[in-house]
């Protein structure tokens, strides 16, 4: 009878060390649950789109900050304010989306950086930039989208 237990035991591990890599790699294949949102970020006030632009790696390079996106940006501060997203993708592929916002009557630029889906980054999540800037130029701007 116990020769019979062993054969019988001998044949699972097989299957058991199947069943372990699969569970394995079911576990860590899943992507991470995303970073919540920063209350600032989901209540902020709704602003009139200046439009977006998500340039993929490895196409031709153009300036996402194109002159009618610095117009609209501008016009914004004279009147209901503007937001552009603009989606940047780092080395391996991840999309970082920077929001940039001017509202109405101020020369503030507020930048929110929506880093949550950077699996290879040191902080994956919400930022928030905030830059005064005079006069609107897609380099000023670029510097301030970098500037935490």
């Amino acid at each position: 009878m116990r020769a019979e237990k062993m054969q019988v035991a001998i044949r699972c591990i097989p299957f058991a060390i199947l069943l372990a890599t699969v569970t394995a790699l079911v576990y860590f294949s899943q992507e991470p649950p995303a970073a919540p949102k920063p209350a600032e970020i989901t209540w902020r006030s709704a602003l009139p789109s200046c439009g977006d632009a998500a340039p993929r790696p490895g196409t031709e390079p153009q300036e996402p900050l194109t002159p009618s996106v610095i117009d609209c940006l501008s016009d914004g501060r004279q009147r209901d304010g503007g937001e552009f997203a603009l989606t940047l993708y780092t080395t391996e592929g991840d999309p970082i989306v920077y929001y940039l916002r001017a509202a109405a009557g101020t020369n503030d630029i507020e930048v929110l950086v929506d880093s949550s889906q950077d699996q290879f980054g040191g902080d994956p999540g919400w930022r928030r930039i905030t830059c005064t800037i005079a006069e609107l130029s897609s380099d000023l701007l670029r510097d301030c989208m970098t500037s935490y």
